[in-house]
């Protein structure tokens, strides 16, 4: 019996151990700021796709995950996320200026809605890679900036 009840506690020791110390759990999340600017349409919802390097940058719904608003008004706008856990990044931006859920592109592959990438890198015949966009979020106050090409 004493056996059984020191083998009982010794696993759900081991077990509470592995909780403490498993991956699953998230770091300090901090404050993320982007300002961005050139916004052309106050209703149409800006979407932000925050990519890992393990993601497929930037293809749309391989983000690690997304923030998605309506600015409100035009021109610069500046928007803060308290739930962001520090890393490195690449952001793929655009608006959705005409509600399809989607970014419209032409025949070729180019955006027709204003869209954004972080470091504002400003693609010309093939999609950006991470190592181009990549931002380093430390979780302090640095201000991420972004200009839509419209």
């Amino acid at each position: 019996m004493k056996k059984h009840i020191l083998k009982s506690t010794s696993m759900l020791l081991l077990f509470v151990l592995i909780g403490l110390t498993s991956p699953s759990q998230s770091s300090p999340k901090a404050t993320f700021t982007l300002k961005i600017t050139q916004v052309q349409d106050p209703n149409a919802t800006l979407h932000v796709g925050f990519y890992r390097v393990t993601n497929d940058f930037p293809t749309p719904q391989k983000h690690a995950f997304a923030k998605s608003f309506v600015p409100g008004k035009t021109g610069d706008v500046t928007v803060r996320w308290d739930d962001i856990e520090p890393g490195e990044y690449a952001l793929a931006i655009y608006q959705d200026v005409d509600n399809s859920g989607q970014l419209e592109s032409n025949l070729f592959g180019y955006p027709k809605e204003p869209f954004a990438f972080s470091q504002n890198f400003k693609p010309t015949l093939r999609k950006p890679n991470f190592d181009k966009c990549k931002i380093s979020f430390t979780g302090s106050t640095d201000v991420f900036e972004v200009e839509l090409i419209n």
